[in-house]
């Protein structure tokens, strides 16, 4: 029986490196393992409160007023602007006042086209 154990003791020491490089190999994978498992906790956790955040923010931004062009009409709920359009017609002195507008912008673009033909005069010279 002593035999038996030398024996048994002499096969263990002689795998004993090979015992020792397995027992490496699987405490290696087991910590592999177990980091890509937290990474992956982690990821999720912080992917599902990142979606909750998101979805929260893009609830607040649809509450918020549209200030697009369209949405800056405003209405006249109280008829403010049907009598200001009624007194400003209803003015006396309105029409001359569009009139003598009328003739400076005739004025100040018949003063533009000669400003325009003296330049190209002067530029074929």
């Amino acid at each position: 029986m002593s035999q038996e154990k030398v024996d048994k003791y002499k096969e263990l020491k002689a795998k004993r490196k090979e015992l020792v490089e397995k027992e490496r190999r699987k405490r290696k994978l087991g910590r592999v393992v177990a980091i890509l498992i937290l990474v992956l906790v982690i990821a999720g956790v912080g992917t599902g409160i990142g979606f909750t955040i998101r979805n929260q923010y893009l609830k607040v931004q649809a509450a918020k007023p549209d200030y697009s062009s369209t949405s800056l009409v405003i209405q006249d709920m109280s008829g403010l602007l049907n009598d200001m359009v009624e007194y400003t017609d209803g003015e006396e002195g309105s029409g001359t006042e569009t009139e003598a507008a009328g003739e400076t912008e005739a004025e100040s673009s018949e003063a533009a086209e000669s400003s325009q033909a003296s330049e190209s005069s002067g530029e074929q010279e």
